[in-house]
């Protein structure tokens, strides 16, 4: 069974509370192409706001084998964390998940063991992704990793909507384009797995050799080989939406640039980016996360705060 096909397969009966009242969900997975973008900051942040709206969400820490998302939200202690589920310590996940201080908002703690959790083997991963599908709440936030390991681009490419945050420098937008492309690299393996589409698989084989080639080039061969089998792969493919987020911005420049990268990926990647809003840079955040205190809690009126409350307002009316 392929990653995608079991991915789009019916969820199983929701594992927590009635099945009878479970409403849609939306599964975010928030993602940064580096390190250091505040991709964790941001997760937390939405999570929290969107609670404080009376909308249940559950917030996962999946930087597997680096988590800290609790730290943003000023919790220690926890007892039980996702490496319980990794290791069948329990065999559900919902097992695992904390109550938190703050009303609405329930977290699964990440595993600092890496050696379990980081490598997630493919059935563990399948297993993880469905239980996550079947939680019971309108809005999930998944914190994942940075970089494109396998891990990670699994999870941003099989959540619901996949938010990509950026600061204001080249190796952060180089590599948020890189993390993209390997995210719709994997897209297309995984559809032409799923469909059996087989005799695409050197054509993209062909792709993932050559530095120069776009997937403009890639369809194109495609179409030359199986027009019918191309322009379905194509149209299954331009489904895919991801989001965008500009983070720390400082100067007047750093505002004009979440479109600008939203239409390069358009253009090169061929996917619907939708951007959903700059965060201006606070340097009072620091002294937030010392006191473990969130942000939003403790400076409720700072700009930086009312700019996620924003991009908070415009996730739950796209859920």
């Amino acid at each position: 069974m392929s990653l995608l096909r079991s991915v789009l397969s019916p969820p199983p009966r929701p594992l927590m509370g009635d099945p009878a009242e479970s409403s849609p969900k939306t599964i975010w997975a928030v993602a940064g192409g580096k390190g250091g973008t505040g991709k964790s900051f941001i997760a937390s942040s939405l999570a929290l706001l969107i609670a404080s709206e009376s909308h249940p969400v559950i917030a996962i820490d999946a930087d597997l084998g680096g988590p800290n998302l609790h730290t943003f939200l000023g919790l220690k202690d926890l007892a039980k964390d996702l490496g319980d589920f990794v290791t069948n310590k329990f065999q559900r996940l919902d097992e695992t998940v904390m109550v938190t201080p703050f009303p609405g908002l329930r977290i699964f703690k990440g595993s600092e063991n890496v050696l379990f959790v980081a490598n997630l083997n493919f059935f563990k991963k399948i297993r993880m992704i469905r239980q996550i599908r079947s939680l019971d709440a309108r809005e999930i936030i998944l914190d994942i990793g940075s970089g494109s390991s396998l891990n990670t681009v699994d999870f941003f490419v099989l959540a619901n909507a996949g938010i990509v945050v950026i600061t204001p420098e080249p190796t952060s937008i180089e590599n948020s384009y890189y993390f993209l492309k390997s995210c719709v690299i994997r897209l297309l393996k995984l559809i032409i797995d799923a469909f059996e589409f087989k005799e695409f698989s050197e054509a993209l084989n062909t792709h993932l050799e050559s530095k120069h080639l776009t997937i403009a080039h890639l369809f194109n061969s495609l179409e030359a080989i199986h027009p019918v089998n191309a322009q379905h792969l194509y149209a299954i493919y331009r489904n895919y939406r991801a989001h965008l987020i500009v983070n720390r911005a400082r100067a007047e420049a750093d505002y004009a640039l979440g479109p600008s990268v939203a239409d390069m990926i358009r253009k090169f990647l061929h996917i619907d980016i939708n951007f959903l809003g700059t965060l201006p840079y606070d340097e009072r955040f620091d002294s937030s996360l010392k006191r473990f205190v969130p942000l939003v809690i403790e400076r409720p009126g700072a700009p930086l705060v009312k700019a996620l409350r924003n991009i908070a307002g415009q996730i739950t009316d796209l859920g």
